[in-house]
C-alpha cells in the first residue's frame, strides 16, 4: 500500500467514528431531554442506558429482552 492510500484509509475511519460519536451524542441527547432534568449521580446510569439502546437500536421487543435477561444473568445485581 502506498502511503497516501494508507492516510486516506486512516481519514475514512477516522471519519467513521466521527459520524458514530456524533449520532449516539444526538440519540443520548434526544432521550434525555424527555426526562427535563436527571440528578447528577444518576446520570451516569441515564448514560450507560442510552448506550446501551444506541448499541442495540436495530432489535426490537423479545431480542432485546433476551440480551438484557442474559446480561442480568451474566452479572447479577447484588443488594448490600
Amino acid at each position: 500500500k502506498s502511503i497516501t492510500a494508507s492516510i486516506m484509509e486512516q481519514m475514512s475511519l477516522l471519519m467513521k467514528a466521527i459520524i458514530s460519536i456524533e449520532s449516539f451524542w444526538a440519540y443520548a441527547k434526544l432521550r434525555l431531554s424527555k426526562f427535563k432534568g436527571i440528578k447528577r449521580q444518576n446520570f451516569i446510569l441515564h448514560l450507560k442506558e442510552c448506550e446501551f439502546r444506541f448499541n442495540n437500536r436495530d432489535k426490537k421487543g423479545a431480542k432485546l429482552y433476551k440480551i438484557l435477561l442474559k446480561m442480568i444473568r451474566e452479572n447479577p445485581l447484588s443488594v448490600n
